[in-house]
């Protein structure tokens, strides 16, 4: 695991080129937050999310930096999102979000890249994803029931892969579901791929 020091990686998004925001300045201290507003130990916390208490602890210290897949198990066991996790200001009537101001999470194993739009939009969260060639965002566990996602491929192939079953999407195929036992985001090609993704919590239970 790469120690969290990020600040200064440069990517490209829209075929514009900004200085990623250093996620370990917030998803640490958010995390450390969250979890201690709710009476939760990081042996607890650890239980809920798969996440070694170790690891936890690592990570609420800025000392390493989680995979996107931990980082939303984390999330999930902390009753939040993944964009809210990086990003727990309160949303105002306008927010504009510069590009260099985009909470964004970097895997430290894979290089995908998770940026989160705008937190707090009603019951609805928005994200996009960037996968290098070849290179996956890991298995991620099921939503809470009523949750539907909206899976858009901006550039590239992408396979979205729902409880096992593979479905390989072109620029500008789409692809929604529901809660399923996993789902995984898989870059075939040789080429980059970017992913725009949408959660709809508003009929959660």
């Amino acid at each position: 695991m790469l120690e969290s020091n990020l600040t200064g990686v440069n990517a490209i998004a829209y075929g514009c080129r900004h200085e990623m925001v250093d996620p370990s300045s917030n998803i640490g201290p958010n995390i450390r937050r969250r979890r201690q507003a709710l009476g939760l130990s990081l042996d607890a916390l650890a239980q809920t999310s798969g996440v070694s208490s170790t690891m936890l602890s690592e990570v609420e210290r800025g000392r390493k930096n989680p995979t996107v897949k931990l980082a939303y198990q984390i999330a999930l066991s902390l009753g939040c999102s993944l964009t809210e996790l990086l990003d727990n200001s309160e949303p105002a009537s306008v927010s504009l979000v510069r590009a260099s101001e985009r909470r964004t999470l970097l895997d430290p194993d894979t290089e995908v890249v998770r940026h989160g739009l705008r937190p707090g939009l009603l019951d609805l969260e928005v994200a996009w994803y960037e996968l290098p060639p070849g290179q996956s965002s890991g298995q991620i566990g099921p939503n809470r029931a009523g949750v539907v996602e909206l899976i858009t491929v901006l550039e590239g192939r992408a396979q979205v892969v729902l409880g096992g079953e593979v479905h390989t999407l072109e620029a500008g195929d789409s692809i929604s579901y529901g809660p399923v036992s996993t789902t995984e985001y898989i870059n075939p090609s040789d080429g980059p791929t970017r992913l725009f993704l949408i959660v709809d919590r508003t009929k959660a239970r």
